[in-house]
């Protein structure tokens, strides 16, 4: 967990101690993610909705799709993802990617 150096000696310090006390509620790789039995995810959509199946996904550099192949199979292998037939798919989206500033 990184903090930010924007913070006051006390500020940093407060911070510091949440972060020992509930240490082991941060996930540091997505191998350690945790599902919450019981835990239902639903999205209330109407069944007659219809959205678009065609993907218009802008062409990905190299490291671009090494990069998201990397995420998405260490999903995949964290049990976060799993694999779906076409026939499953009712809605697609472009991937974008977002450098990150720091």
């Amino acid at each position: 967990v990184e903090v930010g150096n924007d913070l006051t000696d006390a500020e940093s310090t407060q911070v510091q101690a949440l972060i020992a006390e509930f240490a082991d509620v941060f996930a540091l790789s997505v191998s350690e993610v945790k599902q919450v039995e019981g835990a239902v995810h639903r999205l209330n959509i109407e069944p007659d909705a219809r959205f678009s199946t065609k993907v218009h996904q802008k062409p990905l550099t190299p490291p671009q799709r090494r990069y998201l192949h990397e995420k998405l199979q260490g999903m995949l292998d964290a049990d976060i993802i799993e694999p779906c037939e076409p026939g499953q798919v009712k809605c697609v989206s472009p991937t974008t990617l977002a450098q990150k500033t720091h």
